[in-house]
């Protein structure tokens, strides 16, 4: 607080209110001592105030604040309402997949029940429940991987290649990646023991990668893919030391 002074109060209050450069609205004074004439100059003195600025605090900026968060509020409604959309359009095209299937496991002479699940938005199964699973996954799983390769086909027409679809039947899949895993590493021992590239029988794609993973780290062998689908396959061979 500023202490001013004056012969009278008034004038040190407009002398403290000038220095200071606010108004009395904007002030807080306190007056210490009045100022008095004294007779014939004795008892004579000054008035004395104190003068403190008040500072009223900013109001935040409440409709900034309360925008910003309407607006991330509706961007992750929207996203939710895009992603349910989303879903919801998987769920149908899987769902007339299952119909177009039905009638060509029908004419293999396949009896089987099919239940699907969209996983996400990029990926979808469909499960085969039957008691002619032999027929169905076919020899090294050419008859599954065809149908397979036949529903891509057909979300791609209805404008879903970026929704990827799995046909499984009797945990397959699972049992077909350990039986790469197993070949990789005895393709591998194979490789360095002789010399020469291995060539594995063609596979779709995404079982080349099961044998391209597994041996991606191996510090004696290396893999690639040679040849065009759906002839083509991987080729493993010893690295030169």
């Amino acid at each position: 607080m500023s202490t001013f002074t004056a012969k009278t109060v008034d004038e040190a209050i407009e002398k403290g209110l000038s220095e200071l450069n606010i108004d009395k609205d904007n002030s807080k004074i306190n007056i210490v001592q009045k100022g008095r004439k004294g007779f014939l100059g004795i008892g004579k003195r000054n008035a004395i105030v104190e003068i403190d600025k008040i500072i009223t605090p900013q109001p935040k900026n409440t409709n900034n604040d309360e925008q910003k968060n309407n607006n991330s509020k509706l961007e992750a409604h929207l996203d939710e309402e895009k992603t349910k959309t989303r879903k919801d359009a998987n769920e149908e095209a899987i769902e007339s997949l299952v119909g177009y299937l039905k009638p060509i496991v029908n004419e293999l002479g396949i009896e089987a029940t099919l239940d699907y699940e969209v996983i996400n938005r990029k990926f979808a199964r469909i499960n085969f429940k039957t008691d002619q699973e032999g027929i169905l996954i076919g020899k090294h799983g050419l008859t599954i991987n065809a149908l397979q390769s036949l529903a891509q086909i057909y979300l791609n027409h209805l404008g879903f290649s970026r929704l990827l679809i799995q046909l499984d039947t009797a945990d397959y899949r699972h049992r077909r990646v350990e039986t790469l895993k197993k070949l990789a590493e005895k393709t591998a021992r194979e490789a360095v023991a002789t010399g020469q590239p291995v060539y594995l029988d063609p596979m779709p794609s995404f079982e080349r990668k099961v044998i391209h993973t597994q041996l991606e780290n191996s510090s004696h062998v290396e893999t690639y893919s040679s040849g065009r689908d759906p002839y083509r396959s991987v080729v493993v061979e010893a690295k030169i030391i």
